[in-house]
């Protein structure tokens, strides 16, 4: 960790730290790129996720969007980071999909033989009775390829042993940053270029205030249940994601309109009633939290360049996924800045640049 005094020059500052900033930052890293991360320390969206790989959307039985990209890189790289920061932070664990119905049975089996998704899911139905203090009368669907990702533990470890010299933990003012020409300057800092990985606060920054990030929040539980096993992510109404120790996250709401980080009654309320329709154990509550997820109106990443400024860039609106494709995402908009690779058209924040203009 680093304070602001001498002049300080480097290749990229990276605007935050959730999970697409550490993964710009590694990008960065492993081409031996200099940069610096200017972000506070205090608790993102990314600290709060439950981290789950999933390549599936599960209420509807579809595949993500470039599932199978997102999900061979996604796998690897944390791997990767796994033996970096020296901590596991990588878990590969099974999604039990929990069937209300025969229909659902049926839809499953369809699902899991067609092309797009029988590389995830297992056709065969998982008995409801290997597992006892879940209540699933109509047996689960299993998704293979899945996992959790650490998120908390690895950005922390990342910061503290990876990155400790190239860290600032501040949060960004905007308006002391002057963009030229040919390099960017921020206080003491000078930088060929900037890249804003800021989650829902990027509605505060003056640069991509035009991009329509609209945001939902999310109200998540830690319960302690003892008797549970940790060896399944369990998908009801809501996720029961194992944390270690006993520990579960519980989750999540998604609320539209408040866009606050305060917790509510109403949500606990939500929560706790979803949780009873599946989960027969005792436990104990021990945290509730909420955040805000940087959604986006078309459901797509914003990634690219300004269109005024050249030398300013953008990672974000990766929502409930942004574990998934935060790694593939980062080396798009590396090979774009550095290689001149041209982004996803669905992905590229050309497709809202009228709205910039409008403006």
């Amino acid at each position: 960790m680093i304070t602001l005094f001498l002049l300080m020059k480097v290749d990229t500052i990276i605007v935050g730290f959730g999970i697409a900033g550490l993964n710009y930052a590694e990008q960065l890293r492993k081409r031996k790129k200099s940069f610096i991360v200017i972000a506070p320390v205090s608790e993102s969206a990314s600290h709060l996720a439950a981290g789950i790989i999933n390549p599936t959307v599960l209420k509807r039985i579809n595949p993500v969007w470039r599932s199978e990209a997102f999900l061979n890189y996604a796998l690897d790289f944390y791997i990767d980071l796994e033996g970096l920061v020296k901590t596991n932070i990588f878990h590969p664990l099974p999604i039990y999909r929990i069937f209300n119905n025969v229909v659902e049975q049926n839809n499953w089996s369809v699902a899991a033989s067609s092309i797009p998704l029988k590389k995830y899911l297992n056709k065969k139905l998982i008995l409801s009775q290997k597992y006892n203090g879940i209540k699933a009368p109509f047996h689960y669907g299993e998704v293979t390829k899945s996992a959790r990702v650490d998120n908390q533990s690895l950005i922390t470890h990342y910061r503290d042993s990876v990155i400790p010299d190239q860290s600032i933990t501040e949060k960004i003012d905007h308006q002391a940053i002057e963009i030229k020409d040919d390099f960017i300057q921020y206080k003491n800092i000078k930088a060929h270029k900037i890249v804003f990985c800021e989650g829902y606060h990027s509605v505060k920054n003056p640069f991509f205030k035009y991009l329509p990030l609209v945001g939902s929040k999310g109200e998540i539980l830690i319960i302690q249940c003892d008797s549970l096993v940790e060896e399944v992510i369990f998908k009801g109404p809501i996720f029961l994601s194992p944390m270690g120790n006993h520990r579960f996250w519980v989750g999540a709401t998604f609320e539209r309109t408040d866009k606050t980080t305060q917790i509510t009654s109403k949500g606990k309320e939500w929560l706790l009633i979803k949780l009873k329709q599946f989960l027969k154990l005792p436990y104990q509550i021990l945290e509730h939290k909420a955040q805000i997820r940087a959604t986006v109106i078309d459901r797509r990443p914003l990634l690219g360049r300004h269109p005024k400024y050249h030398n300013v860039y953008l990672l974000n609106g990766v929502g409930t996924r942004g574990v998934l494709m935060s790694p593939l995402l980062s080396q798009w908009l590396f090979d774009f800045i550095e290689n001149k690779v041209n982004l996803p058209e669905e992905a590229d924040i050309k497709r809202f640049e009228k709205q910039y203009f409008r403006n």
